[in-house]
C-alpha cells in the first residue's frame, strides 16, 4: 500500500475540540497524547483545545455534535472498539461511522473518525503509538488540514452564490394539479362541444326558413 500523501500542517491560530472516550482507556488516553502532540508539532497552541470525556464509544456523538455547533475549526473523535463473541462491535462502528458523518456534513466542519476497530487489545495498542502509528496524530493532522483546506474554500468562493440571469435567487412554484376527476372533466368537455354544434345546426335551419319564406 502507497503511502498517503504528505499535508503541508498548519495548526497556527485553530480552535480544536477533542472528545475522548474513557472506555479501553489505557488506549484511548496514547490516542489522545498523540493527538495533542500532532497539534502541537503543527504550530498549534495547546490552550486551543477545548477537551471532553465521553462515557463510551457510542457517547462521543452526542458530544462532538455539541462541539460542532461551538466556534470551533474542527472536532477529533477518539475511541476504540474491540470485537467480541457477538456482533455487537460492528453495530457500534457503523452507527458511530455514519453520525460522525452526518455531523461533519451538517456543519460544514472537520470531524475527524479516531475510533479504533480492532480484534484485541494487542492492536490497538500497536495502533496507538506502537508500530502501526497512532491513530490520534493521523486524526488530529487530517483535521488540521480539511480546517485549512475548508477556509480556503470560504475565501476563494464564499461570497459566490448561485443566481439566475437576472442576479436574483430562482423561485420555483408548484400548483397542485387534481387528476382525480380527469375522465369526468373530459366527458364535460365533449358535452359541451355537442352543444355548442347543435346550437350551430339549429341556428342554420332557422336562417333556411328565413330565406324560405
Amino acid at each position: 500500500m502507497r503511502d498517503a500523501p504528505k499535508m503541508h500542517l498548519d495548526a497556527q491560530g485553530l480552535r480544536i475540540g477533542i472528545v475522548t472516550s474513557c472506555y479501553h482507556e489505557e488506549v484511548t488516553d496514547r490516542l489522545r497524547s498523540g493527538a495533542i502532540t500532532a497539534f502541537v508539532d503543527a504550530g498549534g497552541d495547546p490552550d486551543d483545545i477545548y477537551e471532553v470525556t465521553a462515557a463510551g464509544a457510542f457517547e462521543l456523538i452526542p458530544l462532538v455534535d455539541a462541539l460542532a455547533r461551538k466556534d470551533l475549526d474542527g472536532v477529533v473523535a477518539l475511541g476504540c472498539i474491540i470485537r467480541g463473541e457477538t456482533t455487537h462491535d460492528a453495530h457500534l462502528a457503523r452507527s458511530i461511522a455514519h453520525q460522525l458523518a452526518q455531523i461533519a456534513f451538517e456543519h460544514e466542519l472537520g470531524v475527524g473518525f479516531g475510533i479504533l476497530t480492532v480484534l484485541s487489545t494487542e492492536q490497538a495498542m500497536e495502533r496507538a503509538g506502537g508500530l502501526k502509528g497512532n491513530k490520534g496524530e493521523e486524526t488530529m493532522n487530517a483535521v488540521i488540514a480539511t480546517a485549512r483546506a475548508l477556509e480556503t474554500i470560504e475565501e476563494d468562493l464564499g461570497e459566490e452564490e448561485l443566481e439566475d440571469e437576472d442576479g436574483e435567487d430562482e423561485v420555483v412554484e408548484y400548483e397542485y394539479v387534481d387528476d382525480s376527476d380527469d375522465g369526468d372533466d373530459d366527458e364535460s368537455d365533449l358535452e359541451s362541444e355537442d352543444e355548442d354544434e347543435g346550437e350551430y345546426e339549429d341556428d342554420e335551419e332557422y336562417e333556411d326558413e328565413e330565406e324560405e319564406a
